[in-house]
Parts: structure tokens; sequence; C-alpha cells
């Protein structure tokens, strides 16, 4: 028989909250790793987020000391404009439901029903901040590779999003590379703890500051903790048995305030690229930092050369010129005149630099950073020539966004996926989704198409296999017709809405497309058994004139 493990006697069993106190310590060294290279992504591409590894007081936010060039910042606004254009759109819909059994697919009911799903999801979406909230979660994907959303109810919208700044989360993953568990830091006074948790639940000290009326001044550390639950009966459904557990911690007390739990994870991260057994993501800023940080110095030393081109330093007579020599703009150097010199007493002197040069440089690396930010890419419409064609322009922005695949991918699996069930658990358990029909009670599997302009970039390469190989049988037809016979016309109309995520409403369902199809059969059978009547009546009128004629020509003879 297999060998159990002894209890542990409660006296020798460490606390919950000093297990997971210490298991957030041994991940915030991995992080303090990555703070200060994401404090150098900051200074250049994200001024106005909070800093990572600097504290500042209220005003004091913003520090350009790093830009003499907007490139970086521009970039920056650029990558999560165009991701929030291309594959999450707020003004059409990036996204639908199909079921998983692909039989049941072609249910009109079912996909009826799926689509009205997706759009009280995209309803919800829209009323709650979630678009507010995803641009900068795209900034941060861009910038510092790593970008942590959290999704919780609310009373009035349903439901409510915050992109949470990387200096306030730890994450963890599993061995398949998944971000399994959360922890996410917020700071408390101790008034505001008591606000929250009550005064008897805090620690002591937290309660002596505010008997001493000193719980407004001191701010304190808390952890939120997220995890899937594993030791939980599935058959209760009060929050200490939800699938999901959260855990409040006090971190100076060492104390868990509260626990409670969800019912899908709340808490998602996306990383833009991803290196096996790092938790943390890398990001298209990280490979154009250092093109980012020669295009700001030649941009500071071109204004200079600028400034002394426009306003040269000049020399004076003196007996000798005074050591060291000031290049600066303006700057005066004096120096020993002779009756042997000409020209002017007072002059312009120094070198003057070649502030055309130094514009060509400022150019050449601003281009640099804008292709590694994908700016090409999403701003694909400002390279075209008049001398293209509108398939060429298509052909050319897809292939651009193919180079985005892998990054997409992560978005539609690492976020965009469990938000968008997270949210449809939210709206079934408030009653806010339409009444599944009964093939779906029995199946309720589905899963997510994205149609935005980025997930559909993806997929253009089956739809242009798919036109060519058509555009092929339709020359062999030319000579050959009986090769149509091998086309289903259904089958390439089904995928077609597949590729290109066109609404399903439209299409009829078999019943409607069998009986349509019995009908015409019967008015084309119709048809022609009357223009057989009618030539057989035809017939029988010629052949009864013509009998007519021939028996009066014979009474004409005799």
């Amino acid at each position: 028989m297999p060998q159990t493990q002894p209890d542990v006697p409660k006296a020798l069993a460490k606390p919950r909250a000093d297990e997971l106190i210490q298991e957030y310590e041994q991940h915030l060294s991995t992080r303090r790793n990555f703070e200060s290279y994401w404090q150098t992504l900051h200074d250049y591409f994200y001024i106005e987020s909070a800093d990572v590894n600097r504290t500042y007081t209220m005003g004091n936010e913003l520090n350009p000391s790093m830009l003499w060039d907007s490139t970086t910042l521009e970039c920056a606004d650029v990558f999560a404009s165009g991701f929030m254009n291309y594959l999450t759109p707020p003004t059409s819909k990036w996204f639908r439901l199909r079921h998983k059994d692909p039989a049941l697919q072609e249910n009109k009911e079912i996909s009826e029903f799926l689509e009205d799903v997706a759009a009280e999801v995209n309803s919800a979406l829209n009323r709650s901040n979630f678009y507010d909230q995803m641009f900068p979660a795209y900034k941060s994907s861009g910038i510092y590779g790593t970008a942590p959303i959290f999704e919780e109810e609310d009373i009035q919208d349903d439901i409510r999003f915050s992109s949470i700044p990387l200096k306030q989360v730890v994450i963890v993953e599993d061995a398949r590379g998944r971000v399994c568990k959360f922890y996410i830091e917020f700071q408390y006074t101790a008034e505001q703890a008591a606000g929250r948790w009550g005064k008897e639940n805090l620690s002591r000290e937290l309660q002596e500051e505010i008997s001493k009326g000193q719980g407004q001044i001191n701010k304190h550390k808390f952890l939120l903790f997220i995890a899937d639950r594993y030791a939980r009966d599935p058959r209760k459904t009060d929050k200490r048995n939800l699938p999901v557990e959260a855990v409040w911690i006090d971190v100076k007390g060492r104390m868990i305030l509260d626990e409670s739990g969800y019912n899908e994870f709340p808490a998602f991260c996306h990383r833009f690229d991803k290196r096996p057994f790092i938790q943390w993501g890398f990001s298209p800023a990280m490979k154009s930092l250092p093109f980012a940080r020669i295009l700001n110095a030649i941009a500071k030393t071109n204004l200079r050369s600028m400034m002394k081109f426009t306003d040269p330093p000049i020399a004076v007579p003196h007996n000798a010129f005074i050591a060291p020599f000031n290049m600066n703009p303006r700057a005066i150097n004096t120096y020993k005149k002779t009756a042997m010199d000409g020209g002017k007493d007072i002059f312009a002197f120094g070198n003057f630099g070649n502030p055309e040069a130094g514009l060509k440089s400022i150019e050449y690396y601003a281009m640099q950073v804008k292709t590694l930010m994908y700016q090409d890419v999403f701003l694909a419409f400002s390279n075209i020539t008049k001398d293209m064609n509108n398939p060429e322009i298509m052909e050319r922005i897809n292939e651009k966004m193919t180079m985005l695949g892998p990054a997409v991918g992560r978005y539609l699996d690492e976020a965009l996926s469990p938000i968008i069930e997270r949210t449809i658990g939210i709206l079934a358990r408030r009653g806010k989704l339409p009444e599944p029909p009964e093939e779906m009670m029995l199946d309720p599997r589905y899963e997510i198409d994205f149609v935005g302009v980025l997930a559909q970039s993806q997929r253009r390469t089956e739809l242009n296999t798919l036109m060519t190989g058509l555009s092929m049988v339709g020359q062999m037809a030319q000579y050959s017709p009986e090769v149509l016979d091998k086309i289903d016309p259904d089958k390439v109309t089904d995928e077609v809405w597949s590729i290109t995520g066109a609404p399903i409403k439209v299409l009829r369902d078999d019943d409607e497309i069998q009986q349509i199809r019995e009908g015409r059969a019967q008015a084309s059978a119709d048809q022609e058994q009357q223009m057989q009547m009618q030539s057989g009546a035809a017939i029988a009128k010629d052949a009864g004139a013509a009998a007519a004629g021939f028996a009066k020509s014979q009474e004409t003879k005799k």
C-alpha cells in the first residue's frame, strides 16, 4: 500500500500568510532585475505613466530630461492606437462566437443565439471602461513587454477594468508558461484599511495608529493574491469554494485579512514576446532602445550645432586667448591682436557644426525606431503611392500585419479570450443573456473567433489561396465545364464567411435552402412540362392545319 505523508502538527506548520509573503518576496526579487530596464524605457517612451523604481511627489511625475526628440513618444502612441483600432476597434465588431462542434456550427438557432450573446458582451464592453483601459495596456505591452489587466464586477456597468502598473504586480507562471498566480500590491492608510475590512480585523499596529489619530498619515502595503483554488468542494457556491481564490494580506502585519474568490480568473497578463522560464515579457521598445538613445543624443548635439550656426561664439581682441576656449553659442573668447592681423576685430569663432548632417542622422535613427515599433504597419497608408491599385494596397497592408502574428496570438490567448469568457460568465449570472436553445444546453461548448483587422490578416492567406483556386478552376471550366462539378458552392460560401467574419444572420439555414432549391426545381419542372405541352399543342395545331390544307387541296382537284 502506498505510504501517506504524516500530518504536520499545527504548531510546526507555517501560517498561510507567511507562505504567501515568502513566495511573493522571492518573485519580487526577479522583478527587481527588470525594474531598472523598465525605468529606462519609461524615460524614453512612456513618461506619463508611473515611475517603476523611483518615487516622486504629486505633480512631479513627468520628467522629460532624457528626451530631446519626441519620436519615441509618438511611436508608443501609434503602437497602442494601432492595436486598439486594428485588433479591438471600439466602433465595430471584433469577435464572434461559434459552437465547438462543427456539426452544430451549421445550426442556425445556435448560431443566432451565439450572435446575440456576442452582441450583449460587446454592449457590456462599450458601457464599461474597457477601451479606456486597453489603450494603456497595449502601450505597456509595446514598451515593457508585459501588460497586466484586472476585470471585476460592477454594480452599475456590470464590468469594470483596470490596467495595473507593473510596479504593483508580481506574476507567477506554470510549467506551460501560462500566468497562474497574481500578487497585486495596494497602498492603504490604516483608516482606509479599516473602512474596507473593519478595524477589529486589522493588526494591532494599525489599530493603534487609528486610536492615536494617525490613521490617515502613513500608507501600508497590502497584497491581493489570486490563483486557482484546488482544495474546494465544487458542490458549494460560497466564496471559499469558488474556482479562483482571492486572499487579502497585510504584509507588515503578516496576517490574512480576508479570503474570498471568483467564478472566473479576474486577472490577465499579456506578454508581447516570451522567453522560456521567464515570466516577464519582452517588447519592441526594448529592441529600439539603442536607437532611441542615439537619436536623443544626436538631437541634443544637433540643437547645439544649430544654435552655434545661428548664434556662433565670437572672439574679441586682447593680449592673448584665455583658455579654455568657450565654444557655446554667443560665447566670448579673447585673443591677442597684432598689427599684422587684418579683418575685423570681432568675428565669429570656432566650429559652427553641420546642422544638415545632424538632421539626416536624426531622420535615419527616427526611422529605425519607428520601424521597430511597427509604425510602418499601423500607418501603412502613409507609405502608399498613387501608382498602387486597391488589391495591391490591401496585400501590402496584410503582409505587414502578418509580422505581428505571434504577438496577436498571445493577445488573443492571454488577454482577450479570457476577458470575453469572464464577461459572459458575469452577464449570465446577472441574467443579461438570452435563453439558450435546447441543443446549446445539452452541449454548451463554444469558441471565440476574432474578426478584427489584425486577427483577420493572419487568415488572409487562406482567403487568397481559396480565391486563387477558384480563379484557376474558372479558367479550366472554359475548356472543360465538368471541373465545376468538383466545387461545392455551399462549402465555399461557409469558408468565406468564416474567414471574413461576416454576420451569420444573413445566411439561410439548410432547411430553408432545401425548400428554396426544391421549389426552384419544381418550378423548373413545371415550366419544362408547360413548354412541352405548348410544344405538343403547337405540333398538333400545325398537323391539323396541314391535314385541313391537304383535304382542301384534294377537293379542289376534284
